[in-house]
């Protein structure tokens, strides 16, 4: 079946939807994490709490916050580049308690992590957050080549690119960018034989919610995903593929396409 059949526009979830609002809103200035501790601390729609620790290898990290009202709070630990980290998003809700989210997060590497503690919807928000580390280097994985927005592989609108995803290797998702020349309607589409594939888009500097995200399974077809977006000439657009789960065990090949009709 043509691809222009499976077209059509991606909602937001509201989960998704509000998420992107509320990282878009910005963030305080980052504090150190507390590691060893506790310290209170405040967020909102407008200032996201932020907190910056500095991994001297690789590891695992255990944070844990705690509202001290009734704020719905949501847990997110990203790498450098703002792009949240595997398993690092909690919105749990801990024992029925909204406000309590906790996380233990495999850092691949040293280098510069991010924790962000926001509220699920608007308002002020306080609450006390602490953290524990344990340096473990035989966890270390090699960078991903293409697995992170400042990474990303380059793309022409046109243009069909062939790879593949491999969760068992630490190879859980691939990052496109794609800069928009023509103003009009942007149509990506993945297909895939065999495999779960998970599409998002994301406006640039802002990586740690997708600004729309297909898991539709198009035509019944796990690996078959498509987003359309209206785009603006300037603009520089980023896709992530990945897969549904990060525990297959089963690499994915897939196709990446991208196409546009002018306005």
């Amino acid at each position: 079946m043509p691809v222009f059949s499976v077209f059509r526009r991606i909602g937001l979830t509201a989960c998704g939807a509000l998420g992107l609002a509320i990282v878009s809103a910005g963030a305080l200035s980052a504090q150190a994490l507390p590691v060893g501790s506790t310290t209170l601390g405040t967020t909102s729609t407008g200032a996201v709490a932020s907190y910056e620790f500095n991994a001297p290898s690789a590891g695992v990290l255990t944070v844990a916050v705690r509202a001290t009202g009734e704020t719905d709070l949501v847990l997110l630990v990203t790498d450098a580049d703002g792009q949240a980290l595997p398993d690092g998003r909690s919105d749990q809700d801990i024992g029925g308690d909204s406000g309590a989210e906790q996380v233990a997060i495999t850092l691949p590497r040293a280098g510069k992590y991010s924790v962000l503690v926001r509220p699920f919807s608007s308002g002020l928000g306080e609450f006390r957050i602490g953290a524990s580390w344990l340096a473990f280097p035989e966890l270390e994985q090699p960078a991903d080549p293409d697995g992170s927005p400042s990474t990303a592989r380059p793309m022409t609108v046109g243009e069909g690119i062939n790879d593949t995803i491999d969760p068992s290797m630490g190879d859980y998702w691939d990052w496109f960018s794609i800069q928009i020349t023509q103003s009009g309607q942007l149509t990506v589409a993945t297909r895939a034989e065999e495999g779960d594939l998970v599409l998002e888009s994301f406006n640039e500097g802002e990586f740690a919610e997708p600004s729309e995200h297909s898991d539709q399974d198009l035509q019944e077809v796990s690996g078959n995903e498509a987003i359309v977006l209206f785009v603006t000439a300037g603009q520089t657009l980023y896709f992530k593929v990945s897969a549904f789960s990060s525990t297959g065990g089963v690499a994915i090949a897939y196709r990446l396409t991208a196409g546009l009709i002018p306005d």
